[in-house]
């Protein structure tokens, strides 16, 4: 019960949020919450959800931000989106332009993702949702970035999509991973499954291990992240506001990253922000060392 009212609270700040972004211009697409729970869950099954995933163009971030701050968010640190915290009932927001495994320019993941889309009712409200294909492509890839993080539900999720969905759709999933240049993460997500393995097996797909998942296994996966993001990011501007994110957040995230020293009020935040670019070029050494010998292994040769 307690993981049926959080979901409903989760619907009802997706609710404000798609309304909010939609009156600023800006389209959003939902991605997982209730859009996995009643495509894959319709028997009754619980799939609780604590967030609002949504998928947004790139070029209504800016737009999206000023919405998200007008209501009450504040932005944190992430890895591979843009993840915003209201404070006041502990909500969690996450943008995303476009989706992990993705090597596709993120306006040409927009213009494939967000075609042939559907819709679902949410409250009172029609929600726009990613199509079949997307929404398998979506379902693999998610399964692929959680697999270190040792997370249970990505793996539900994908284990349901393998039993419910008929073998066409996910050859309509796998072309348009070879569209968005998506195939090494999607052919990883299937694997972890054996009726995964022997789907990819089917479809052609190799044994590959791709960068971004090399790099997660390492002890510094944040970091390595971050360092791969930087060097894949088109644009000075974009780079300089990744780093200004990772290195100086919002005093919310410090205070929860850092208690010890953000609890001791203004002196003891001031400390933390200044501890926070001290401790990460402590760590930077190795974590190049070892972002390098991911790049040189070559990442996507086969296992």
């Amino acid at each position: 019960m307690r993981a049926a009212a959080l979901s409903l609270r989760v619907d009802a700040v997706t609710v404000e949020v798609v309304s909010e972004l939609r009156a600023a211009g800006v389209r959003p697409i939902l991605l997982k919450g209730p859009s996995i729970a009643t495509w894959l869950y319709a028997d009754g099954s619980a799939r609780p959800y604590r967030d609002t995933d949504l998928l947004i163009p790139p070029e209504g971030l800016r737009s999206a931000a000023r919405v998200l701050r007008a209501v009450g968010f504040r932005e944190q640190p992430g890895a591979s989106s843009y993840t915003w915290f209201r404070r006041s009932d502990r909500s969690v927001v996450d943008l995303h332009d476009t989706l992990f495994g993705i090597e596709a320019d993120r306006s040409e993941a927009w213009a494939a993702l967000s075609d042939d889309t559907e819709t679902m009712r949410i409250g009172a409200l029609e929600v726009e949702t990613l199509g079949l294909p997307a929404r398998l492509l979506y379902v693999v890839l998610h399964a692929a970035q959680h697999e270190s993080h040792r997370f249970e539900q990505p793996l539900k999720d994908l284990k349901r999509a393998l039993h419910r969905v008929e073998e066409q759709p996910w050859k309509e999933a796998a072309g348009l991973a070879r569209r968005l240049r998506a195939v090494p993460t999607f052919a990883a997500g299937l694997r972890l499954l054996p009726d995964g393995a022997s789907l990819a097996d089917r479809m052609g797909l190799l044994d590959q291990r791709p960068l971004m998942l090399s790099l997660r296994e390492e002890d510094e996966r944040s970091l390595l992240a971050t360092l791969e993001r930087l060097a894949t990011t088109p644009g000075m501007g974009a780079r300089l506001r990744l780093l200004g994110r990772r290195l100086a957040p919002p005093p919310d995230y410090m205070r929860w990253r850092y208690p010890r020293l953000a609890a001791r009020g203004t002196a003891g935040l001031a400390l933390a922000y200044v501890w926070r670019p001290v401790s990460t070029a402590l760590r930077l050494p190795a974590a190049i060392l070892a972002w390098r010998r991911a790049r040189r292994a070559g990442g996507n040769r086969p296992r």
